[in-house]
C-alpha cells in the first residue's frame, strides 16, 4: 500500500504553493531552444503529489519503477512511461530568460496501447543546477501530467543528462 501525507497547507482548498509556478508558465518563459545541452535527459521521481480541487496527497513509495521522462533536447522529443503505457511526441520548449530551467509540455501520443487517449505532459528541468562530470550531469525537475481540470499529478527528482552518442552530429 502506498504511503501518503497531507500537503503542507492542511489540506486546504487551494493548490499547493509549487502549483503556482506552473499555472504562469506561458507569463514567466519565452520560446527558445536548449542550446547549451544537446544531450537527453533522463528523469527519474523521487517523490509523487496526486492533486484534486480539495486536496493533495504526497506519494513517497511504490510509483519510483513506474514514472519515468525522457526528454531529448535537440529534437524536442518527450518521452513519459506512466505505469502501463508510455506517451511520446515532439513538444514545445521554453527557457527561462535568464536561462535557469527548461519546459517542454505537449500533447503526447500512447505508444503501448494506441487506444487509450493522448495525455497532456509538462517537463521542467532546472538546467541552471546542473552538477556533475563529463559523462553524467544532473539537475532537477518537476513533471505534471494529468491535466483534465479535475486533477494533476506533479512529480519530482532527478535527471540525469546524457551527452550526445559519440559521432552523432549536434
Amino acid at each position: 500500500m502506498q504511503s501518503r501525507d497531507c500537503c503542507s497547507h492542511s489540506c486546504a482548498r487551494y493548490l499547493p504553493p509549487f502549483a503556482y509556478p506552473t499555472l504562469l508558465v506561458p507569463l514567466l518563459f519565452s520560446p527558445g531552444v536548449l542550446a547549451q545541452q544537446k544531450g537527453e535527459f533522463d528523469c527519474r521521481a523521487d517523490l509523487k503529489y496526486e492533486c484534486t480541487a480539495d486536496q493533495c496527497e504526497r506519494v513517497t513509495e511504490d510509483f519510483q519503477h513506474e514514472e519515468s521522462f525522457l526528454y531529448n533536447a535537440k529534437t524536442g522529443e518527450l518521452s513519459a512511461c506512466l505505469w502501463t503505457n508510455c506517451y511520446s511526441a515532439k513538444t514545445k520548449a521554453f527557457t527561462v530568460k535568464a536561462g535557469g530551467a527548461i519546459t517542454a509540455i505537449g500533447r503526447l501520443i500512447p505508444v503501448v496501447h494506441p487506444k487509450n487517449k493522448p495525455l497532456v505532459v509538462s517537463l521542467t528541468i532546472k538546467t541552471s543546477a546542473i552538477e556533475g562530470g563529463e559523462d553524467e550531469k544532473k539537475a532537477p525537475f518537476t513533471a505534471i501530467w494529468g491535466y483534465g481540470g479535475d486533477r494533476l499529478t506533479f512529480d519530482m527528482g532527478e535527471c540525469v543528462l546524457k551527452p550526445p552518442a559519440k559521432g552523432s552530429r549536434g
